[in-house]
């Protein structure tokens, strides 16, 4: 069967399961969240030693601030890219894992829309009018969420890339179900 191998580690044989690459991309998907749960936690334990035995401590107030930003930031990410990850999984199914990665390199241009369109809707629903006095203040507001969002997205696109590559050089990833491909249940590991 694909999904596993026969390894042997010293004297001992065991078994790897291998994953596939579209199961391995959906799930890179997710590093954001995984980040901003890191973020938080550690925004939290730092903000509290930075109040304590590491006060006056500028690298970790710098640190402790750049990391409560970022979780905070997520009133402003979340919702966007929680659209955009449940349409890019719902997207992704029966997709060859190719196709998916592509998908993956355009998602900050994606995600940028996404959070200027939600920046617009909460501007319309200010119920405030829109002169063109404000326009230059408008849309450098919508560069000031913006540009960050693509500069972060790269910096999680570049991980997962990286992530994927490693494990594709490994010999980690399985090989690509073609659509409408069932696997075999009950094969023996190792192709027996």
């Amino acid at each position: 069967m694909a999904g596993y191998r026969l390894i042997s580690l010293g004297s001992e044989r065991v078994f790897q399961m291998k994953i596939k690459p579209q199961n391995l991309l959906r799930s890179l998907l997710l590093l954001p969240y995984f980040a901003w749960g890191l973020a938080l936690l550690f925004a939290l334990v730092v903000n509290r030693l930075v109040a304590g035995p590491l006060a006056q401590n500028a690298f970790f107030e710098a640190l402790a601030g750049l990391a409560t930003v970022f979780s905070i930031a997520i009133l402003g990410w979340g919702i966007p890219y929680s659209l955009l990850v449940v349409g890019l999984f719902l997207w992704s199914l029966n997709k060859p894992a190719p196709r998916i990665y592509r998908a993956i390199l355009y998602s900050p241009l994606l995600l940028s829309i996404l959070m200027a369109a939600e920046i617009v809707l909460i501007f319309i629903s200010s119920s405030q009018t829109l002169s063109s006095p404000d326009l230059p203040g408008y849309f450098s507001g919508l560069l000031i969420a913006i540009l960050p969002t693509l500069v972060l997205g790269y910096a999680f696109v570049g991980l997962a890339v990286l992530i994927y590559k490693s494990m594709s050089r490994r010999n980690l990833l399985g090989t690509e179900a073609e659509p409408g491909q069932v696997e075999e249940k009950g094969a023996q590991p190792g192709g027996q």
